[in-house]
């Protein structure tokens, strides 16, 4: 039997094979989407906007499609009250209410059932040097594997590349050595998310107040090993 886990950052695989747990950013995000039905103004491509360490994201998916986001610092407090979409909607107006009209604007007429609250979560870089994620024919990929905050927007990337990948090697070396294939997988894969793990861990780190120490030690660190910050968009996994 061979078992893929795709499972998510709560992978029942990854318990299996004994991996870490997943850690938690103090930070929360709000997503969801706004149709305007007589088509929107918005350039297509990314626009953010921060203030008082709150992150506001956008990015038009069609002519009237829009999704967006709102990261903010998490307030630790009964979480069942952001499963209602109307509360999540009224939580995140009074949160921006010192924001562009256009941004409240879109908030209030967003699709209230599209609205999710979620903790921003992440397997430690750290973790991913050392972390079995093979045994036998049982492996891990995807989220379950690397899940990383949204900052470099390379958490879906870095899933698709995992799965052409892994399926090139399952091809080549075939069903028969399907645990050869798993354990080429994880090398080969092992230190580009490791890079694009830790580049996303040390954004999210400046993204939640820290200290002026952690501070320092965060751009340091992105100074001397992401000197040009676009690089992961530059990665190329190989053909399937």
């Amino acid at each position: 039997m061979v078992v893929i886990g795709c499972d998510g950052d709560k992978s029942i695989v990854a318990d299996f094979l004994n991996l870490k747990r997943i850690k938690t950013f103090p930070l929360c995000e709000v997503r969801g989407l706004t149709n305007y039905p007589y088509g929107h103004s918005f350039a297509h491509e990314f626009t953010s906007f921060k203030k008082d360490n709150i992150l506001v994201g956008r990015i038009p998916i069609d002519n009237k499609l829009v999704y967006w986001f709102c990261t903010q610092q998490y307030i630790l407090k009964d979480e069942r009250i952001w499963k209602d979409p109307k509360v999540i909607q009224h939580n995140t107006l009074e949160l921006l209410s010192n924001y562009p009209q256009g941004i409240q604007e879109m908030i209030k007429t967003t699709e209230t059932k599209s609205l999710s609250f979620k903790r921003l979560r992440y397997r430690a870089p750290w973790d991913l040097i050392t972390g079995t994620f093979s045994r036998g024919t049982v492996i891990v990929a995807g989220d379950a594997k690397h899940v990383m905050g949204p900052f470099l927007g390379q958490g879906g990337s870095a899933a698709l590349e995992d799965a052409v990948v892994l399926a090139r090697n399952m091809a080549q070396l075939g069903l028969d050595h399907v645990g050869d294939a798993f354990n080429l997988f994880v090398r080969q894969r092992r230190i580009r998310v490791i890079r694009v793990s830790l580049q996303t861990y040390l954004i999210g780190m400046l993204s939640s107040n820290p200290s002026r120490l952690k501070k320092f030690i965060c751009i340091l660190l992105m100074i001397i090993l992401f000197r040009n910050q676009k690089s992961h968009m530059d990665y190329d996994c190989g053909a399937l």
